[in-house]
């Protein structure tokens, strides 16, 4: 798996100057840390929000599968903006991503982005978000995906913060691969 060098320097600049922050933070996983990392200001920077895709096709030029997806709210930006900067080369990526919840109207989907008539049955995701800690975010993106009949064994983010998410997705199948470790951003 490579991402192209410029690439790479220019996000890491970009997550620095907009969603990187040192102090002591509590994060989604109930864990203390003294890095922090807000991906949402930089997903949803233009600028930010291309590199984010480019990063991520970089990395997934080197596995086989139907779809890309993650849970909502950290994987949807990247994996929009991956699907649009896929298209536009003319090599498409197709989407998906699972709710936290069913929706409580309409089709009551946990998994969207399939159109009538399209199933998971027999596809291949690679799950995506944009950091892992723990693992549990992904987890609940891999359960839904298989439920719904899919295979997972991939999964990719923009940051691991090397605490125990690799070691956690490894326990289900699941390998984990990243852009950036989070002791890069350490000063």
């Amino acid at each position: 798996m490579v991402v192209a060098a410029d690439h790479r320097e220019e996000l890491k600049a970009v997550i620095r100057a907009r969603s990187f922050r040192q102090g002591k933070f509590t994060l989604a996983s109930g864990r203390e840390s003294d890095l922090y990392f807000n991906m949402k200001p930089t997903m949803m920077n233009a600028r930010g929000a291309e590199l984010s895709a480019r990063c991520l096709l970089d990395l997934l030029a080197a596995y086989r599968f139907d779809y890309i997806g993650g849970l909502e709210m950290g994987a949807v930006p990247v994996i929009g903006s991956a699907a649009a900067l896929s298209s536009a080369a003319g090599q498409p990526v197709e989407t998906i991503f699972v709710r936290k919840e069913k929706k409580g109207h309409g089709t009551r989907d946990l998994v969207e982005g399939l159109s009538p008539g399209e199933s998971m049955d027999g596809k291949v995701v690679l799950v995506v978000d944009d950091v892992a800690t723990s693992g549990g975010s992904f987890l609940k993106a891999i359960e839904a995906v298989r439920e719904a009949g899919a295979t997972v064994t991939q999964a990719l983010c923009l940051i691991d913060r090397e605490e125990g998410a690799s070691e956690f997705l490894s326990q289900h199948g699941v390998a984990l691969g990243s852009v950036f470790k989070g002791a890069e951003f350490r000063t």
